[in-house]
């Protein structure tokens, strides 16, 4: 599920880089700040090596809606000290149910200095250590949905059906044939099929089907072609339904990579959110959250998961 070699490379970045070594400067946001409370529902990505896991915000639950977080310096440090203080334990979602716990260890904030630093920035989004106590065998590396008030998530309670890769791989093809993309395209790349629990549609649950390229090109990263698809159907009396396709090939750099990072019920609907990382070639990767309704996901939510604030200049 996780792509390796990417968060070593920012595990390895952040241990690597110097503290910063003036105070966190930025501009206040010019749109109207998130309101902090004890009781706000603020998610969280768990991600990392499963031994020594790392919490990052990416948004907030307001009104049954997802938001995204606006904060200034002192709000982010606010969030630090409300949600990620040592001790504090935050739910943990995986494929769709509460899986455990996550324990903070240490917060971002400590006399020590900040938790991690990148190159040239004030102003960091704050992460947290910690420990995670799951139910599940975690995978080596985690890539987990948090939260730090429960969140309802419907029982499962059928088992999925062990035809996902036959039927994922038509959906797929299928797809691939109507825009063009040809076998030929598709044969190196690697292929995901799994039906997911995800309350939508008659059956409840969600065929996801994809091919990405975990080269990044087929003559290295972000050189020569490459093509992603990411397709989602739901099942209607043994019939697929397509609900949603994203389909990216061309020039490597410029190909738009899609992928599950998990799923759960955020908005107490009783159907999934679906969490989705997008990312092209050496550029910023972005959050996503797609809502299903009326028998389509949509992206109802979409941030940059970049982790420095610091405003840039204007070109």
């Amino acid at each position: 599920m996780r792509r390796p070699v990417i968060i070593a490379s920012i595990l390895a970045l952040l241990s690597a880089c110097d503290k910063p070594k003036a105070p966190p400067a930025a501009a206040a946001p010019d749109r109207p700040l998130t309101s902090l409370s004890a009781q706000s529902t603020i998610l969280f990505n768990v991600f990392g090596d499963a031994t020594a896991p790392r919490v990052v915000p990416i948004a907030v639950v307001e009104g049954g809606r997802v938001a995204e977080l606006v904060l200034d310096a002192a709000g982010w440090r606010q969030l630090d000290s409300m949600f990620l203080a040592k001790g504090r334990t935050l739910t943990v979602y995986r494929d769709g149910a509460a899986a455990g716990e996550f324990t903070v260890t240490r917060p971002m904030f400590t006399d020590e200095g900040a938790l991690y630093a990148l190159p040239g920035c004030q102003l960091l989004v704050p992460q947290a250590e910690g420990r995670l106590s799951t139910e599940l065998a975690p995978d080596a590396l985690v890539d987990y949905i948090a939260s730090s008030t429960p969140l309802a998530q419907t029982a499962q309670t059928e088992r999925m059906p062990k035809d996902a890769a036959e039927k994922g791989r038509t959906l797929a093809n299928t797809i691939a044939a109507a825009r063009e993309v040809g076998p030929e395209e598709l044969g190196h790349l690697n292929f995901d099929a799994r039906w997911l629990p995800s309350g939508a549609g008659p059956a409840k649950r969600t065929l996801l089907a994809s091919y990405l390229d975990a080269s990044g090109g087929d003559a290295g990263a972000g050189a020569g072609h490459s093509s992603m698809i990411l397709a989602l159907a739901e099942d209607s009396a043994g019939t697929l339904v397509p609900s949603y396709q994203h389909v990216s090939s061309g020039e490597a750099r410029a190909v738009d990579m899609q992928r599950l990072v998990n799923h759960a019920d955020l908005d107490g609907d009783g159907v999934d959110e679906l969490l989705i990382e997008e990312w092209k070639y050496a550029a910023t990767p972005e959050i996503g959250v797609l809502k299903y309704a009326q028998g389509k996901w949509r992206m109802i939510f979409r941030v940059p998961n970049e982790w420095c604030l610091d405003v840039k200049p204007a070109p």
